[in-house]
């Protein structure tokens, strides 16, 4: 094992050693705000209020952004085949076989930033302070609900932040070079 899989473990087994079963459900819960469902659900309704809008490069960059980083969470689940953590240390049984990246993470940072990047330039100073807090609070504890359930490492769910990172930068890029096209004909 190297250090990276040790540390992981490590810390699995502790927070399975402080795993209050008041608290799983709570966790469940917050960990259904970035399930794959709940986020395409999310994403479809603001693209159509976007489409509705006229907005259609914001929506495409939406869609880049979430759909483009869960298809590369999928194939890299695929290629890497890193098993979830000991059965024992699981909650629950998570819905896919492998663990590396966490698809929650990835998606929660894909959509709910891209949405951050959307309202931002709307909001007041006190509540754009508000509203990044709000965003970044529920993205750790997305990722946090996923390590206290006992289905990912913490590497898995560094790596979907990362990921989810690059498709909203790549789907903020689209959105600006789609609104250039459309600004300029």
């Amino acid at each position: 094992m190297n250090f990276i899989q040790v540390l992981d473990l490590q810390i699995e087994q502790a927070l399975y050693a402080v795993r209050d079963d008041s608290l799983v459900q709570f966790f469940i819960w917050i960990s259904e705000l970035g399930n794959f469902y709940t986020i395409t659900a999310f994403t479809l309704i603001i693209a159509i209020a976007l489409a509705y809008r006229n907005r259609l490069s914001l929506a495409s960059g939406l869609f880049a952004s979430v759909f483009g980083s869960a298809i590369s969470a999928y194939v890299l689940k695929e290629m890497v085949q890193r098993s979830r953590p000991p059965d024992l240390l699981q909650a629950y049984t998570a819905s896919t076989l492998y663990s590396f990246p966490s698809i929650h993470a990835t998606l929660s940072v894909a959509f709910y930033v891209f949405i951050l990047w959307l309202i931002y330039g709307t909001l007041s100073p006190t509540r754009k302070c508000l509203t990044v807090t709000a965003v970044a609070t529920l993205i750790i504890a997305i990722g946090f609900s996923r390590l206290y359930l006992g289905v990912h490492y913490p590497s898995d769910v560094l790596a979907g932040y990362l990921l989810g990172g690059l498709f909203v930068y790549l789907g903020i890029k689209v959105a600006k070079y789609l609104e250039q096209k459309t600004t300029s004909v």
